[in-house]
């Protein structure tokens, strides 16, 4: 096929900056030409990697022994409050638009990179919202029976940084509608302002980063004992109260930050991010992700949980 790259370096497609080769790449920007290139990799035999806009994922050194694409769609449609947007939208531009016609529900979505596809299949979010309040239903393409269908907010089984997309390699998403509420202009601009310079002070958009690399821990979560765990660490008493345990505070009590392997770095601003500073390798970074997993457990007695999406390992 024409449009199927070989040996193409991901690094650059990545917010990180890492990653190796994947054996084949491929540019889509419409159903047809994803169908296409799905139908190709069927009959090869070989895995696909849907990639968005490059953020929350971390390749390997080795690359990806399969099909990358990415989707280059960005179209959206507007009726009344209800926004339907292309999973290759910038999330960027989703707020904009959502901004110009005075909708609110969107305002935490300031500053985070990706795209529409990437945050819904990942259910991304910022201060405690996430994609899931907004998302009305999503248009998908099922690379197992080339189907298109759309799936409901509850066919989509969102959960903390997650859906069914996310573990399910043949359902991949074309695109989402989100429902909206009329807002005041004035008011939704004053609350982006203020998250973004919230988001300002724990990330600089200049860092190569892939966001915050672990998923806070709920303490709903099974194998955790609130009881025991704030009765035997006061320090965890601040958030007695709150659904999570902040695994960037986790980090910065055990004195992580600046902690260094190679060009790969816990953030001094924020310890939830791993920066590259230039050139790490993956390998950099999961020996400090391994690092830091090991003394969170040695001290509290859980895992972490990997928010970004480790490819190729």
């Amino acid at each position: 096929m024409k449009n199927i790259q070989r040996n193409v370096l991901l690094a650059p497609y990545t917010t990180f900056k890492i990653g190796g080769l994947a054996k084949f790449f491929a540019v889509v920007k419409n159903e047809e030409e994803l169908k296409e290139v799905c139908l190709w990799a069927k009959g090869e035999n070989v895995p696909i990697f849907i990639l968005g806009g490059g953020s929350n994922v971390l390749f390997s050194d080795n690359g990806f022994n399969g099909l990358v694409v990415k989707i280059l769609n960005s179209e959206f449609l507007v009726h009344n409050s209800e926004i339907y947007a292309d999973a290759g939208l910038l999330l960027a531009n989703l707020l904009v638009e959502a901004v110009k016609l005075g909708l609110t529900g969107f305002e935490w979505a300031i500053g985070i990179p990706g795209t529409v596809g990437g945050a819904v299949c990942g259910n991304t979010g910022a201060f405690g919202e996430d994609v899931s309040g907004c998302v009305h239903g999503v248009r998908v393409f099922n690379c197992a029976d080339s189907s298109i269908s759309d799936f409901n907010k509850d066919q989509c089984d969102f959960y903390y940084r997650g859906s069914i997309f996310h573990n399910n390699s043949n359902l991949i998403i074309l695109g989402a509608e989100f429902i909206f509420k009329e807002g005041d202009g004035e008011i939704i601009r004053k609350k982006i302002k203020e998250n973004a310079k919230q988001r300002m002070e724990s990330f600089k958009p200049n860092y190569n980063c892939a966001g915050c690399f672990f998923k806070n821990i709920e303490w709903k979560k099974k194998g955790i004992n609130k009881d025991y765990l704030l009765k035997n660490f006061p320090e965890l008493k601040q958030f007695a109260d709150k659904p999570k345990i902040s695994v960037g505070f986790l980090i910065d009590h055990m004195g992580l930050k600046n902690k260094r392997i190679g060009d790969a770095i816990v953030s001094n601003d924020h310890a939830g991010f791993i920066l590259n500073l230039g050139n790490a390798k993956a390998e950099h970074v999961m020996m400090l992700v391994s690092m830091i997993k090991q003394r969170v457990y040695n001290k509290y007695g859980f895992s972490l949980e990997e928010e970004t999406r480790l490819i190729g390992f």
